[in-house]
């Protein structure tokens, strides 16, 4: 059995990576006989990672059709970019009330993500990835900084699937990630100096404000489809 868990580790990351670059397409089969076989691994594993990727809300299983990338649609995004910025702020009031300002782990993440090379148009989307990966760390760490391991596992739930539309959002233009990485910034020192509500309201900003962008996206290739 730890066998299958940590084969289906692999596979799991595997499929999620290419769901969230988009390489694995909404709506798309994802076929267990032909990941099975490029994957070289036997179909077990891959059924549990299936379980995984459902659970992540990345994949659905169909009774008698088979699992599906899940889509992209104005009504998820919607509801998990509130589940976010509910979260997120929530946070930064625990922190107020215990008056934390010691963050370890964020400036750890920040110091770690300033470091990956900016993503420009047209990159690899690997990279680009990697990118994501670190600045979710740094939304990630706040929210285990306020002590509620609890509220820590709620948020860790839909990271997969945030990651969409991160991914989305730093695919439209290079230019806005200087002002991404400033923003991050702003909002640790606020923090740092006591700033509490300042913060609060700098990172709701943000969070409203790629929401907007990734939103009108969405509307626009969901128009282009239709048309």
């Amino acid at each position: 059995m730890m066998q299958i868990l940590n084969v289906s580790a692999s596979a799991v990351q595997f499929l999620r990576e290419k769901i969230i670059t988009g390489e694995l397409k909404p709506g798309q089969k994802i076929n267990e006989s032909n990941l099975s076989a490029e994957l070289g691994i036997s179909r077990p594993p891959i059924r549990e990672a299936f379980r995984l990727l459902e659970k992540d809300h990345l994949a659905v299983n169909v009774a008698r059709k088979g699992t599906y990338v899940t889509e992209i649609s104005i009504k998820n995004f919607v509801e998990v970019f509130q589940t976010r910025e509910m979260i997120e702020c929530y946070a930064i009031d625990l922190l107020k009330a215990a008056n934390i300002r010691d963050l370890p782990k964020v400036n750890l993440a920040f110091d770690r993500a300033i470091k990956i090379p900016t993503p420009t148009n047209g990159m690899d989307p690997k990279h680009l990835l990697q990118y994501i990966k670190a600045f979710s760390e740094f939304h990630a760490s706040l929210v285990e900084s306020c002590g509620n391991s609890l509220l820590s596992d709620i948020y860790h739930s839909i990271s997969f699937n945030l990651a969409r539309y991160q991914f989305i959002y730093f695919s439209m233009d290079g230019g806005r990630l200087d002002n991404s990485i400033h923003t991050h910034k702003t909002t640790f020192e606020l923090v740092k100096s006591g700033n509490y509500d300042q913060a609060k309201e700098k990172l709701r900003g943000h969070i409203n404000h790629v929401g907007g962008l990734v939103k009108k996206r969405i509307l626009q290739a969901a128009a282009f489809a239709a048309a």
